[in-house]
């Protein structure tokens, strides 16, 4: 690794073991279309100073575009270099000479960085909404074809009351709702073009910012030099959105690895996603699920890294943020893959509703709904409360349900209990009377399934706004013959 873009100062070879340790190159050649896009339109800025004559500008935009072929095809030797600035700059000068020397005038690669990373979150970001919003139109279909199927709601794990099969999947909708909100806040709060800062004090040159703003297509221009070369509030806070996004999918994960137990059956996975025993022949089992509820700690622990990396730093540039990218890169991958793999396995589910009516008719689901007859007849809710719960308390002792009590036996518990009680706490009753505008009654489930496709309609729109707002290498190099 002899190649160094800043040999001069430092006369002496650097040993082999410094050069592997320091080197980035593995990590950081996957943001090379970036770094090339970045360069393309510096030297656009540059040429507008007049460090770069128009002559030079088409040759080395002439030479990035050979260096662009060259990385996709595999014909460049990325071990020589210590990082893909340094890649780029060299393969650029072996292809058009003396004239790729001058694309880093103004410019370190401590802002070159920086603007790699801000290109690269903004793809991310538009990358994993596209998918949250694939997983979003999923699970409407689900609770838009599902309507009528009720099922036991638990807390502490222990049945509760029954809702909607829609109502359910719909609260992981509203998860994945925030989860978009926060990555299209994210790309606004990433979007600050930050060419110009150089090593942390600006550039020498009067580069021309808004053009590099208008050509890389950001919205705006950061405006501190040490801020901007240090900064990596964008990465913690795309990370951090991420992790959120992981803790929703591994909530739902769980639930669905307990509902396709044989002790449940609620659901079946479909074969296409699910893998076998190596020792036992009768095993189907939901590794996918798994291994995402697995991953969703790799990503929060990438969370942790990126935070306790800049923990302790002194002001701007410091080489602890060359680690950035490699918990950068990790967290969005296993998050995109993530959300991508769980909305085609989530398509392909099956519900056993015969199990899930079943599970209905134990653990007295509709008990609260008993109390609330009480309250509704006159009785305070307090005492209707204790009422209900010796209820419950004395049909198991007796191995007997609500529904097997006589009148008889319901008036000597309160006077308030009349004929209609049976009718009154029915399993569809129960959902039927939760007409509050967050609960589980089916035309209220409707109205936020419609509003659920609306929201999605509105944000694919949004996304396509953000798409415009993002920089293409073509693009950028066609301005030099407009």
């Amino acid at each position: 690794m002899g190649n160094k873009i800043w040999k001069g100062r430092i006369e002496k070879n650097t040993d082999k073991t410094v050069d592997k340790f320091t080197c980035s190159i593995d990590v950081d050649k996957s943001l090379y279309l970036y770094d090339l896009t970045g360069t393309a339109a510096y030297a656009i800025g540059l040429n507008k100073i007049g460090i770069i004559p128009d002559d030079e500008l088409k040759k080395i935009i002439y030479g990035l575009k050979t260096v662009k072929k060259n990385i996709e095809e595999g014909s460049i030797d990325t071990s020589l270099y210590e990082d893909i600035h340094s890649l780029v700059e060299s393969e650029l000068g072996k292809i058009i000479g003396d004239a790729g020397m001058k694309i880093h005038t103004g410019r370190s690669r401590n802002d070159q960085v920086v603007l790699d990373e801000k290109l690269f979150v903004k793809d991310a970001l538009i990358d994993i909404i596209s998918k949250i919003l694939a997983l979003q139109g999923n699970i409407l279909k689900i609770a838009e074809s599902k309507i009528d199927i009720i099922i036991p709601a638990y807390t502490h794990m222990q049945k509760a009351q029954p809702v909607l099969l829609s109502h359910y999947f719909l609260s992981f909708f509203k998860k994945f709702e925030r989860d978009t909100d926060n990555l299209f806040f994210n790309f606004e709060t990433c979007d600050y073009m930050p060419l110009g800062a150089a090593a942390c004090a600006g550039s020498g040159y009067k580069l021309d910012r808004k053009l590099l703003k208008e050509l890389l297509e950001f919205k705006d221009l950061d405006s501190n030099s040490m801020d901007i070369v240090g900064n990596r509030d964008f990465i913690i806070d795309f990370i951090y959105s991420c992790s959120k996004i992981m803790l929703h999918l591994s909530s739902l994960c769980e639930d669905l690895i307990i509902y396709n137990t044989s002790e449940f059956s609620f659901i079946e996975i479909d074969e296409d996603f699910c893998t076998g025993s190596s020792i036992m022949p009768q095993k189907k089992n939901p590794d996918v699920l798994e291994l995402i509820r697995g991953k969703s700690s790799l990503v929060i622990g990438s969370l942790m890294q990126s935070m306790i990396l800049l923990k302790g730093l002194p002001s701007t540039y410091n080489r602890d943020l060359q680690e950035d990218k490699k918990i950068l890169l990790g967290a969005y991958k296993e998050t995109s893959a993530s959300v991508e793999i769980f909305s085609k396995l989530l398509e392909k589910i099956k519900f056993n509703s015969i199990k899930i009516n079943n599970a209905l008719k134990e653990g007295f689901l509709e008990a609260t709904d008993i109390a609330d007859y009480l309250v509704k007849k006159g009785e305070s809710f307090r005492k209707a409360h204790n009422i209900v719960g010796k209820i419950v308390r004395f049909c198991i002792d007796k191995k007997i349900s609500f529904k097997d009590l006589e009148m008889e036996e319901l008036k000597n518990y309160s006077p308030y209990f009349e004929s209609d009680i049976h009718d009154m706490v029915e399993i569809h009753s129960c959902i039927s009377s939760k007409k509050v505008e967050c609960g589980t009654e089916k035309g209220q489930v409707i109205l936020n399934i419609e509003s659920g496709k609306k929201k999605i309609k509105d944000s694919w729109n949004k996304l396509k706004d953000l798409i415009k707002r993002t920089p293409k290498f073509e693009k950028i190099i066609k301005y030099i013959d407009a």
